[in-house]
Parts: structure tokens; C-alpha cells; sequence
């Protein structure tokens, strides 16, 4: 049993029964093994998560240098979104714990390569891929938890009667969350524009 068969296998268990089938003990019941085997690969489920998760990443879009640095990001962003959507037992633990692994690792510095493009000083670069990726988990977060009309969303809307605008999104609707890049998006191409003087 290699550390990639576990990730594949949590994914998958993950895939067909959602995150809170992902215990330590019920991975190991689906791999027909002692949870102890599972931990000689990863000290704890965390880290075992951190793994799915990363895995997960490969099949995030990643447009590579060319296209506009703006367009780049939001390929990425979204894609990365649709992607953890699609698992939905691991895409709560992307949320709250972005992926790092090697995969991650690649995808964070395409953003830092678009980022740069856009004019920004190194520190801004930094500081504006943390605002990034701060957004992106909130959304993925909004998604994985609502994203449907349901109860709460009649209420708001209903509170919101008389206020500007037609309907309310959905929270952690694709239209809201593309609508939010496009505005950290624009600030972002305003500070690069104020940086190049």
C-alpha cells in the first residue's frame, strides 16, 4: 500500500459519501486495513487530507505565461473553484486549509508570475496573493455550505426588498464569486497602473 493508493482511495470515498465520511477508521475500513497502516504514510488526517487535497490540484487549468495576467488568474481561481466542487469531500478542507503540496505549490506561483505582470511592487505581489487566495477559500467555503436559495437566502432577500439592484446571488454562486475576482481583479490592475506611475 503506497501513500498514492490512500490519497486515491480517500478521494474516491470521499467523492461517494462526502467529507464526513473521511475518518481515519473508515478510510481504513474501505482500504480493508488497521488505521495504523494509514498512519505509517501519514502522521495524522490532516496530513492525509493535505494530500487529497493536493492531488486534487492537478486538475485545476493552469494557462501558463501568454494570455493576459488578469484572465490567467481568473482561469485558475475558477477552475480551482469547479475542481474542489466536484470532491465534495475534500472541497471544505481546501477551504479552510488551501493546498501546499507540490501541486499547490506550482499553481501559487503561476499567480505570482500574473501578479508580477501586472506591475506590482514584489511586496504587493505577495500581499495581493494573499487577498487572492483569502477570497477564493471564503467563496469555496460560502459554496460548499449554501450555495442553494434555500430558507435563509428568501430571508435576506426578503430584508433586502427596496434596497438597488434585481435579485440577490446566491451566496457561493458561481455569478457571485465571479462578479468579487472581477473586482479584486480591477484593484489590483488600478495598484499596478499607480506603481508604473
Amino acid at each position: 500500500m503506497t501513500a498514492d493508493f490512500i490519497t486515491q482511495a480517500t478521494l474516491a470515498l470521499g467523492d461517494r459519501e462526502g467529507e464526513k465520511a473521511m475518518s481515519m477508521r473508515r478510510i481504513a475500513a474501505e482500504l480493508g486495513c488497521d488505521p495504523m497502516a494509514i498512519y505509517r504514510h501519514f502522521p495524522n488526517r490532516a496530513a492525509l487530507l493535505d494530500a487529497v487535497a493536493d492531488s486534487v490540484v492537478d486538475e485545476v487549468p493552469v494557462p501558463g505565461e501568454g494570455g493576459p495576467w488578469d484572465e490567467r488568474i481568473r482561469v485558475v481561481l475558477t477552475g480551482m473553484r469547479a475542481v474542489a466542487l466536484r470532491h465534495p469531500g475534500i472541497a471544505g478542507h481546501i477551504a479552510s486549509r488551501p493546498p501546499l503540496g507540490p501541486r499547490g505549490r506550482r499553481v501559487a506561483r503561476e499567480l505570482f508570475v500574473a501578479l508580477a505582470e501586472a506591475g506590482l511592487a514584489p511586496g504587493d505581489v505577495v500581499r495581493a496573493f494573499q487577498a487572492l487566495i483569502a477570497y477564493a477559500a471564503a467563496g469555496l467555503r460560502m459554496a460548499v455550505d449554501a450555495g442553494v436559495q434555500d430558507r435563509r437566502w428568501q430571508q435576506v432577500s426578503a430584508a433586502m426588498e427596496g434596497l438597488p439592484g434585481e435579485a440577490l446571488p446566491v451566496v457561493g454562486s458561481a455569478e457571485q464569486f465571479d462578479y468579487g475576482l472581477r473586482l479584486l481583479l480591477s484593484g489590483i490592475r488600478l495598484e499596478g497602473e499607480r506603481a508604473a506611475g
